[in-house]
């Protein structure tokens, strides 16, 4: 059997173990709130962004929303911009010659 002294040694080393540990699982407790910190702050800055994008696609999604509905408004496109063939007949011969015949002047008014 240990005497007295040997147990109080022993008794001695687990303390002084104990408190060592102590130790460590402090500054493990800092370090990983330090990381919570860092991650909490990077999450809010990331709902910021995800907040100013979702912001931004919804204006987005009104323009093409606004200008599909002018296409609608404007009908039918297979005629857009297309001229019968009088009227591409009279732009062709007003290029060449400078001239037409149906164009209408201020100073025939006067």
């Amino acid at each position: 059997m240990a005497t007295e002294v040997e147990l109080r040694k022993i008794a001695g080393i687990r303390l002084k173990n104990a408190m060592a540990l102590i130790s460590q699982l402090r500054d493990s407790y800092r370090e990983l709130e330090a990381r919570y910190r860092m991650v909490e702050t990077h999450n809010l800055e990331l709902q910021e962004l995800l907040d100013k994008v979702s912001a931004d696609q919804a204006v987005v999604e009104k323009a093409i929303d606004e200008a599909l509905q002018g296409l609608e408004e404007l009908g039918s496109l297979d005629s857009f911009g297309t001229l019968d063939l009088g009227e591409l007949e009279s732009a062709e011969a007003f290029t060449l010659d400078g001239s037409s015949d149906e164009l209408d002047t201020f100073e025939e008014e006067q």
